[in-house]
C-alpha cells in the first residue's frame, strides 16, 4: 500500500492494511486508572503497570491497550518480541497497524453477560466480563490446533476442551462464541471488523475509531510516531490533492462559462448585425411618429391647414415635399413642379382662396428637371381655427 492510499475521501470504505498477532501470545490484565490522574496521563500510567506487572522491561515487549468509555479502566496486553523472531516487520511502518486478534473483544458492544469466547484462524481466547467496566475483567488463550499426537483434531472436539478450561480459568460458567473474520475495513476514520455469532450465525461489525486503533497498535513508540508522522503527510496531500481538483473543477468551469460567453455573444452580435435594417427602421418610425404626434398635438393643427391647400394643388403638378408652421396662421410649403408656369398658376390660385391672407414665393430654383420653390402661406386671422371647428 503507498503512503496517500492510506487516507481517502470520507465516504470510501476500504481495507485495513493491518497485521494481526495470534492472540495466545499475549499477557493481558485489566487495570483500573486511578480518577486523580490528569487528562492524557493514562497512557503513562498504564504503560507503567504493564512493566510493573510482567517479568521483561517495555524494551522487550510490543504492547498496546484500549480505555473504557468512562476511562476508569485499561485493558493491557503485551507480547515479548522473541515471538516475532520468525514475522517480517520490515513493512510495518507503512501498513496502518500492528493488532492482536481479539482487538474485537475489547470493543463496548462485545461485553456479555458471563464470557466471551473468540475463535480465530490461530488461537483461541476466552474474556470475562463485570459490571466495574465495559472491558473484559479476565483474559484466557490457547494455541489453535489441528492434530494431537498424529491424531486429527476436529475444531468441535477442540472448543469443547477449549471451553471448559478457559470457564474453569476464568471461573463462569457460560461462553458465547464468536468466530472472528478477516474482514477489517476503514471507512473514514473508523476501523472495522467482522464476526460471526455462533448462536444465531449472525455476520456483524465493531468499530474503533483512529485514536483507539493507535492506542492499541503493538508498534514500538519511534516505529509508532514515524508512521503518524507520515499519516499526516497524507492527510496534507489529500487535502493538496482536494484544493487541486476543487481549482480544476472552477477553472473548467470558468472555461465553459467563457466559451459558453463568447458563443452568446457572437450569436448576439450576429444577431444585431442582422437586424440592424430592421431596427433603423423602426427607429426612423419611431422618430417621424413623435414627430407627427408632436405636430398634431400642438396649437397649430397643421393638417387642417394643409387639407385646405388640397383643392388648389393640381396634383400631379405640384408634388409637396415638406411644410413647415410659423405662428398659428402661417404655413411655409417647400414643393416641386415641372416647369416655373405650373409654380405660378399654383400662387395665384391660392391668392384667389378666401381664407388666405397672402401668398408670399420666397424661393424658386429652376433646373433641367423641373422646379423647386418654397411659398409662405398667410391665413386670414381666424380662418384656419374656424375651419378646424367646423371638420370637429
Amino acid at each position: 500500500m503507498t503512503a496517500l492510499s492510506k487516507f481517502k475521501p470520507k465516504s470510501q470504505v476500504y481495507e485495513l492494511d493491518a497485521f494481526v498477532v495470534p492472540g495466545h501470545w499475549f499477557f493481558c490484565r485489566r487495570i483500573e486508572i486511578p480518577t486523580d490522574l490528569q487528562k492524557g496521563e493514562e497512557e503513562g500510567f498504564a504503560l507503567l503497570e504493564l512493566e510493573a506487572l510482567s517479568p521483561f522491561p517495555l524494551e522487550h515487549l510490543h504492547y498496546g491497550y484500549v480505555l473504557d468509555n468512562a476511562g476508569s479502566f485499561a485493558f493491557v496486553y503485551a507480547a515479548y518480541k522473541r515471538r516475532f523472531e520468525r514475522v517480517d516487520s520490515s513493512d510495518w511502518r507503512r501498513i496502518d497497524a500492528v493488532l492482536p486478534d481479539f482487538l474485537i473483544g475489547l470493543n463496548e458492544m462485545a461485553k456479555a453477560s458471563s464470557g466471551l469466547m473468540l475463535v480465530s484462524e490461530t488461537s483461541l481466547m476466552a474474556f470475562s466480563f463485570d459490571e466495574r467496566s465495559n472491558l473484559p475483567a479476565d483474559f484466557y488463550a490457547e494455541a489453535r490446533v489441528t492434530s494431537k499426537e498424529g491424531e486429527e483434531l476436529s475444531l468441535e472436539k477442540q472448543l469443547s476442551g477449549f471451553a471448559v478450561r478457559a470457564k474453569a480459568s476464568l471461573q463462569i460458567g457460560h461462553l458465547r462464541t464468536w468466530y472472528l473474520e478477516d474482514d477489517r475495513k476503514w471507512e473514514g476514520r473508523a476501523a472495522w471488523f467482522g464476526a460471526v455469532d455462533a448462536s444465531d450465525s449472525d455476520h456483524f461489525r465493531l468499530g474503533f475509531n483512529r485514536s483507539q486503533i493507535w492506542k492499541a497498535d503493538l508498534r514500538d513508540p519511534e516505529m509508532l510516531e514515524l508512521a503518524k508522522k507520515d499519516e499526516r503527510q497524507n492527510g496534507v496531500l489529500w487535502k493538496a490533492v482536494g484544493v487541486l481538483a476543487a481549482l480544476f473543477a472552477l477553472l473548467l468551469l470558468g472555461e465553459l462559462y467563457w466559451g459558453g460567453s463568447k458563443a452568446y455573444l457572437a450569436w448576439r452580435d450576429a444577431g444585431i448585425v442582422k437586424r440592424a435594417p430592421e431596427v433603423q427602421e423602426i427607429e426612423s418610425l419611431s422618430q417621424t411618429s413623435v414627430t407627427l404626434r408632436d405636430f398634431q398635438e400642438s396649437d397649430l393643427a397643421p393638417f387642417a391647414m394643409i387639407e385646405a391647400l388640397r383643392p388648389y394643388q393640381n396634383y400631379p403638378d405640384i408634388l409637396y415635399r415638406k411644410f413647415e408652421t410659423n405662428g398659428p396662421d402661417v404655413l411655409i410649403l417647400d414643393g416641386r413642379a415641372s416647369r416655373q408656369s405650373l409654380v405660378t398658376e399654383f400662387k395665384r390660385r391660392l391668392e384667389r382662396f378666401d381664407k388666405v391672407s397672402s401668398v408670399e414665393l420666397t424661393r424658386s430654383d429652376n433646373n433641367t428637371s423641373g422646379s423647386t420653390f418654397t411659398m409662405t402661406i398667410r391665413f386670414k386671422f381666424g380662418a384656419f381655427y374656424q375651419l378646424a371647428e367646423a371638420n370637429l
